[in-house]
């Protein structure tokens, strides 16, 4: 993710911290300080780092589950808004989804009776009242914040757990992509009605509820590009009037070629065979570092992942999504059949979308 940086890893698992978690720390470190000086800033400061330990917990509890169940977890990513679990794949089986999605609320209460057990052996109250980020009981606190954050996350509105939970009760009725439309559109309500009572009550609030209505309106796209993907074949998506290139030509030359169509990444062929792949990257790279004399077999890409035109396009959207690759090409044995890109299967997913 864009503008994150890691920080550690927990069981293997890479933790990230967005940049403006940082911006967090400080807009709450001078609210507090507003509010009691040094030691309400530092206070402050200090209950945000140890609610976000837990925030990483919870996300935690999540992704051990999906690494359980053979899903690989790329990192969990820290926001002023909360924790999220990277996740390659959503499980297609609705059991799995669910019990993924209910471990993390079960962290967070199981951390609040901890903090709960941690006051009463101390003797001391945990009164609602004296909650506050800049002073007071700071175990105290932390009980109620995870009983907040177990409890708001088990609310079926997605992307929240408690949305995910009820996509999953609804999967094992109905397809994934109607289970999501209902889970979305739950989630999205909850939205409207979160944000204008954050507008009039706490602005926190309304921030969170932007949140929830963009991720849920981004996972209802994933899921529908998933469902269109997996009925369908590369042959059914990929460009076939492909323009290919000698590895012998100039990188000016191929500038030509890009000025005056609409390929940017071309395939390079020699005697027949595919022996390397020009990307775009490569292309402008060379037009930045003025080499337009350079040639194509000392610019091109010689090791590169090839397909077949009956390899199901969602497994190919996924490699390329996951590898961050531009474009692949599509053999049939030996020869070059054709290529296939995001762009393309963006438009693929879209005309069959319009058509259905």
């Amino acid at each position: 993710m864009k503008w994150s940086f890691q920080i550690g890893k927990l069981f293997t698992i890479p933790i990230r911290l967005h940049a403006t978690f940082l911006l967090l720390l400080f807009f709450i470190s001078i609210f507090g300080f507003r509010h009691a000086g040094i030691s309400g800033a530092v206070f402050g400061m200090t209950s945000i780092v140890f609610i976000f330990f837990c925030v990483v917990l919870h996300e935690i509890g999540h992704s051990l589950m999906a690494i359980h169940y053979g899903i690989e977890v790329k990192d969990i990513v820290l926001m002023p808004i909360g924790g999220v679990s990277r996740m390659e794949e959503i499980p297609e089986d609705p059991r799995k989804e669910i019990t993924i999605s209910v471990v993390g609320p079960l962290v967070s209460f199981g951390l609040a009776f901890v903090f709960f057990l941690l006051t009463k052996m101390r003797g001391q109250s945990i009164a609602v009242g004296g909650l506050s980020l800049f002073n007071g009981n700071l175990i105290a606190n932390l009980f109620w914040i995870n009983l907040i954050l177990g409890g708001f996350n088990l609310i079926p509105a997605f992307p929240m757990d408690g949305g995910r939970v009820l996509r999953g009760i609804l999967s094992t009725t109905m397809d994934s992509l109607k289970a999501t439309k209902i889970a979305v559109s739950v989630g999205q309500v909850f939205a409207i009605l979160l944000f204008f009572f954050g507008i009039f009550f706490n602005w926190w609030m309304a921030l969170i509820a932007i949140f929830i209505y963009l991720g849920a309106e981004g996972e209802e796209r994933m899921v529908a590009l998933r469902s269109t993907l997996g009925k369908s074949r590369v042959k059914m998506a990929m460009l076939t009037d492909v323009h290919t290139i000698s590895p012998d030509q100039t990188m000016g030359e191929v500038l030509e070629t890009v000025c005056h169509g609409l390929q940017q990444d071309f395939p390079v062929v020699e005697k027949g065979e595919l022996v390397g792949l020009l990307t775009k990257e490569a292309i402008f790279s060379a037009l930045h570092k003025h080499e337009k004399s350079a040639l194509v077999r000392e610019m091109m890409q010689r090791d590169f992942i090839t397909t077949t035109e009956d390899a199901p396009l969602s497994d190919i959207f996924k490699k390329m999504t996951k590898e961050k690759l531009s474009v692949i090409p599509v053999m049939r044995g030996k020869k070059l059949q054709g290529m296939i890109n995001l762009e393309q299967i963006g438009k693929y997913h879209l005309i069959c979308q319009e058509g259905g």
